[in-house]
């Protein structure tokens, strides 16, 4: 599981917005996807359909969660 200080550190090195660092997990991993140059596709309704096998984001991104904690 990807800690949410190192995500918070990835966003800060990235540049992104503070109030964005002090979002949902979802949308500061998707900020910072898109920030890398990839689809912003964390946890979204397509996640099961990805085909980055390498994404570090992907253990995480395929966990079942409960549709009102997306």
């Amino acid at each position: 599981m990807v800690e949410w200080e190192y995500i918070k550190a990835r966003g800060r090195a990235l540049g992104l917005d503070r109030f964005l660092l002090q979002s949902s997990k979802r949308m500061l991993v998707q900020a910072i996807q898109r920030a890398e140059g990839h689809a912003a596709c964390f946890r979204d309704d397509n996640r099961y359909l990805c085909e980055e096998i390498d994404c570090e984001w992907r253990s995480e991104c395929l966990k079942l969660t409960a549709a009102w904690r997306r």
